[in-house]
C-alpha cells in the first residue's frame, strides 16, 4: 500500500499557496503603484480629492477648496441654444490637461436640472483631445447644473439659469 503522505503534503502546500498568493499580489501591487508626481501636494492625490468633495459638496468658483489656482481650468462652462424641440446644451472645460502620462484628465461631465435630475453624462479617457459634451434636451429646464470630475482635483460644479426669451 502506498503512503498518502506525499499527497497530503502537496495538498497542504497547494492550500497555503491559494491563501497566501492573493495577499502577496495585493502587496506587490501596492509597492508598484505609481507614486504621486514629485510636485504634487498630498491633496493632489486622487484618493484625497475623492474624500475632499463629492456631488453633494463640489468645488465651485466661490468655494475652490485647496484649489484656488485651479478654478479656471476646472469649472465647467455651460452654453445653450433653444431648438425647435427643446434645448441644445454644451458643457466644456477649457485648458484642462488630458494627459495619459501623468495621468491627469477630466473623467466625466454630467448635466442636471435644478431638482438634481440627471439630464446627461459623457465620460472621457486621458487620451481624449478635449473635455466637451453636447446634450440635446427635449424640455427646457429653469436651471442647468454642470459637474466636471477631474481624476486629481475632484468634482467641480457651475450652474446657469436658462433664459428662453
Amino acid at each position: 500500500m502506498r503512503s498518502r503522505w506525499p499527497y497530503l503534503i502537496s495538498l497542504v502546500f497547494l492550500a497555503a499557496a491559494l491563501v497566501l498568493l492573493p495577499a502577496g499580489c495585493k502587496k506587490k501591487a501596492e509597492e508598484t503603484a505609481a507614486p504621486a508626481s514629485p510636485t504634487a501636494t498630498p491633496q493632489e492625490t486622487p484618493a484625497l480629492a475623492a474624500q475632499a468633495n463629492s456631488m453633494e459638496n463640489p468645488y465651485t468658483r466661490e468655494n475652490p477648496g485647496p484649489w484656488a489656482e485651479k478654478v479656471e481650468t476646472h469649472l465647467p462652462q455651460i452654453t445653450y441654444e433653444k431648438t425647435g424641440s427643446g434645448l441644445k446644451v454644451t458643457v466644456k472645460v477649457d485648458n484642462h490637461p488630458m494627459d495619459p502620462q501623468q495621468p491627469h484628465f477630466v473623467m466625466s461631465i454630467m448635466l442636471h436640472d435644478a431638482a438634481g435630475a440627471m439630464l446627461g453624462e459623457k465620460t472621457f479617457v486621458a487620451t481624449d483631445p478635449t473635455p466637451v459634451a453636447t446634450f440635446e434636451l427635449m424640455t427646457v429646464p429653469e436651471k442647468l447644473v454642470a459637474y466636471e470630475h477631474c481624476n486629481i482635483h475632484g468634482i467641480w460644479m457651475s450652474e446657469t439659469a436658462v433664459m428662453t426669451q
